[in-house]
This record gives structure tokens, sequence and C-alpha cells, in this order.
């Protein structure tokens, strides 16, 4: 479950906060002057968020690697063309 705090409820319940999310796997929004200003999750999901974006970028240097010498017009094409099919449903997995 997310739960929202501020940080000076954080400060005080600190030890609560980090039982929940360890056991229950609750997430915490911390409010700093009623806005969000940081996340507290479950260290299962940050290595998930951390192994999701490593493979992001090593699929996106292999594709720089492999497109070094195209042009670049044409692959701002592709890319719109690419996102046009997206949004409208018709790619395939």
């Amino acid at each position: 479950m997310e739960k929202i705090t501020n940080s000076s409820e954080l400060r005080t319940n600190l030890s609560l906060v980090l039982d929940e999310v360890q056991f229950n796997q609750d997430s915490y929004v911390i409010e700093r002057k009623g806005r969000p200003a940081a996340v507290i999750v479950p260290l299962t999901v940050y290595e998930n968020w951390k192994r999701s974006r490593q493979r992001f970028f090593e699929t996106v240097r292999r594709i720089q690697e492999a497109n070094q010498n195209a042009d670049a017009d044409e692959v701002m094409q592709d890319v719109l063309a690419a996102q046009q099919a997206v949004r409208a449903g018709m790619v395939q997995k």
C-alpha cells in the first residue's frame, strides 16, 4: 500500500515506517511543505527498478552502436513511425 507522510512525521516514526516498508511491502511518499519530495520503497522494488534501468540503457547503447552511420533524418522518420504505431495499438508483441 502507498502511504503519505511528511518529513517531521518521518523523523518521529522512522522505525515504524521502515518496518512497514520492509515487512508489509508498503511504500511511502515523503512530502516537504505539502509537496512530494522522495519515496521510500521496499528494497525489491528498488532493485527491480535498477535492473530495468540498466537493461534500458544497455539497449540504447546497442542501438546507438548499431546505427552509428545512420542518417539522422531517416532515424527520426523511423522513430515517429514507431511512435504512431504504438499509439495506434498496431505493434505486435
